[in-house]
């Protein structure tokens, strides 16, 4: 399992209002149809061939998923906490079908190293999606 913190100069409300936006977006999608989502815990959806369960969701706390498809089997979390600077970003990304004793440990400590840029990657990106629906 791969984990990062990065501080960031928003709020978690702000983090959640891009983040609920999309999550609300592509179940819709998913799903078809423009009825209203709730957001929480159980809730199941397909996105890209990828079955999606939200494992967590605490709106301004927490949010956690585990996508599977013939690809992957992905766990990823979001944790946030407001603090006087803005708010510390939490991302933990683990791999479930990686099975680190069939490997060398070159190979596995490359697999580490691809899943930290990812991680950098994926909350970077996040973060200015962030930036940028805030200044819409």
């Amino acid at each position: 399992m791969i984990t990062i913190t990065k501080q960031y100069n928003f709020k978690a409300k702000d983090f959640f209002d891009y983040l609920d936006r999309q999550l609300i977006d592509s179940i819709k999608k998913a799903r078809n149809n423009d009825m209203p989502v709730v957001l929480k815990s159980g809730t199941e959806y397909e996105q890209s061939g990828a079955k999606v369960k939200i494992t967590e969701y605490e709106r301004g706390k927490v949010y956690a998923a585990h996508f599977v498809s013939d690809r992957f089997d992905i766990v990823i979390k979001y944790l946030t906490e407001d603090n006087d600077q803005g708010v510390k970003i939490t991302f933990s990304e683990e791999m479930k079908h990686f099975e680190r004793e069939h490997h060398g440990k070159l190979q596995t400590m490359f697999y580490n190293w691809q899943l930290k840029m990812g991680a950098n990657k994926e909350l970077k990106r996040m973060a200015d999606n962030v930036y940028a629906n805030m200044a819409a």
